[in-house]
């Protein structure tokens, strides 16, 4: 693993007056898995796009297998290939179709027999021999979806894979999957450039880490030297408090549960759920794509019109057939997708703010400018958004601050349950840990809270109790402080608690 693949030398890129890369020098080694980290903003994903030849740097060059690439110009995906978070997938298209896309080859019949046995290979090795290559895109999961898009960049022969962020809409099982992958592409000699905000993810996977701050290199160094702590303060320039320390108020014996589920079903996605919840209580629900987890947030905030069961809220029976209905019980939600569902992106970040309490800034259907700079200015700093990015177009904040504005909206109206789903997905640690604090300090004045995260690291962060989920049913109802990750694990995988003897 000596043998330098991919070298970039001084590359350098302003955009006006920001300094978006500054004289960054990066390299990826034949059959290295590369992991690039750093905050939101840090740029990594300008230093992608100038690898991928979609941007041009304003010095620098680079070089794959010592061949200097033309920067600007889309890279000869025989030399470097891109893996999105966003798949380009086409759904509509075949398996083969998909793999071979962007093929120079006109003649169909000649294209198909040519290349059908060499992808029916790739399929194979990429653990998805069972995939029939005429099969639909949209037929697969999505972490099969993730694996064409990696099988594309292998039958084109790509000497470097840039993976960013491939597992951020993945579970456990299936991320398994892509490593799998990650590591068979590796032994046969591939250089892989690997982006997560997944820390654990970084250790598990990589060799070596490079970390970006402020569009400088401020570290590179061998994954087993490295420690958790040691590449956290390298990301962010500090330590970051151990959110585990802060502690919810106990609820006082006798009182009345904010939340209780009688009995609610819903056909086909959950059965007979019935569960309490405290005020101040923070619960994570958990499972597998398609187990009901993610679907009972869902119900609560509204979105699935048709259940059975009955939903208390302090004592007092809701009804909750609709979003309306559910903002008027008190219930606000956050959607695991900011961009499409959580912010308006075209839109102030103050207006993005005060959305949701239009009421209460405005006269007479005119909004009252100052009340809602002031109203916004106290959401903003609740939530660590820099309060000087009021006027921009939320489109212009990094994801971490997205997903902050949003968070920051949902908490405007006051609501009695917060419902978060993927509340920090693709966002780095420092954004993350400052969005842990926060809602532990809304906790810990009463806000009930229930989130869906595929995050392990994030549920027995922020959680006081996890709920498991498994085919529609609760399997065990768990505090955190009494369980672990790889006990939470078990029971996602497999429906059952781990065995005695197994636990530590």
């Amino acid at each position: 693993m000596s043998d330098v693949l991919l070298h970039a030398r001084g590359l350098t890129k302003h955009y006006g007056g920001i300094q978006a890369l500054d004289n960054v020098e990066f390299e990826v080694r034949a059959g290295e898995i590369h992991a690039l980290c750093g905050e939101n903003g840090a740029g990594k994903s300008t230093l992608v796009k100038i690898l991928a030849g979609l941007v041009a740097p304003d010095h620098g060059e680079v070089t794959v297998d010592s061949t200097p690439l033309r920067l600007g110009r889309r890279t000869d995906p025989r030399l470097i290939s891109v893996v999105y978070q966003e798949l380009s997938v086409i759904p509509h298209l075949s398996v083969l179709d998909n793999v071979m896309l962007g093929s120079s080859e006109i003649d169909e019949i000649y294209w198909r027999s040519k290349f059908l046995p060499a992808v029916q290979d790739h399929l194979k090795a990429l653990g998805l021999g069972h995939v029939d290559p005429n099969a639909k895109a949209n037929e697969l999961s999505l972490a099969e979806r993730q694996l064409v898009e990696i099988a594309r960049g292998v039958a084109r022969g790509a000497r470097v894979l840039l993976l960013d962020e491939p597992t951020a809409t993945l579970s456990d099982n299936e991320i398994e999957r892509v490593f799998s992958a990650a590591r068979w592409l590796c032994q046969h000699g591939t250089g892989i450039v690997f982006i997560s905000h997944r820390l654990e993810e970084v250790f598990a996977l990589s060799h070596r880490v490079t970390v970006m701050r402020n569009g400088r290199k401020v570290l590179t160094k061998a994954t087993p030297e490295l420690t958790s702590t040691e590449l956290v303060h390298a990301m962010i320039g500090r330590d970051i408090p151990d959110s585990q320390s802060e502690v919810n108020p106990v609820t006082p014996a006798g009182s009345i549960p904010k939340i209780v589920l009688r009995q609610l079903s819903v056909q086909g996605c959950f059965n007979n759920v019935s569960l309490e919840i405290q005020s101040g209580e923070i619960t994570a629900m958990v499972g597998q794509l398609g187990s009901g987890a993610d679907l009972l947030v869902e119900t609560l905030a509204g979105l699935q019109k048709r259940y059975e069961g009955e939903i208390l809220i302090d004592g007092t029976l809701a009804k909750l057939g609709s979003v309306r209905e559910a903002m008027h019980s008190g219930i606000a939600y956050v959607s695991e997708d900011r961009a499409a569902k959580g912010v308006f992106l075209e839109a102030s970040v103050r207006r993005n703010l005060t959305a949701s309490i239009l009421k209460s800034v405005s006269r007479f259907g005119l909004i009252l400018q100052r009340q809602e700079s002031v109203r916004a200015e106290t959401l903003a700093k609740g939530f660590e958004i820099d309060v000087r990015r009021l006027p921009d177009n939320t489109a212009q904040l990094s994801g971490g601050n997205q997903q902050k504005v949003s968070l920051a909206k949902a908490t405007a109206t006051q609501p009695k349950l917060l419902l978060l789903n993927e509340p920090t997905r693709g966002i780095d640690v420092g954004a993350r840990s400052g969005i842990y604090r926060r809602l532990k300090e809304l906790a810990g004045q009463g806000l009930t809270i229930i989130f869906y995260s595929t995050d392990l690291e994030e549920v027995t962060h922020l959680a006081d109790r996890v709920v498991n989920f498994f085919r529609g049913n609760i399997v065990t109802v768990k505090r955190t402080r009494r369980t672990s990750a790889r006990e939470i694990l078990y029971e996602i995988l497999h429906g059952q608690t781990l065995p005695n003897g197994e636990a530590n």
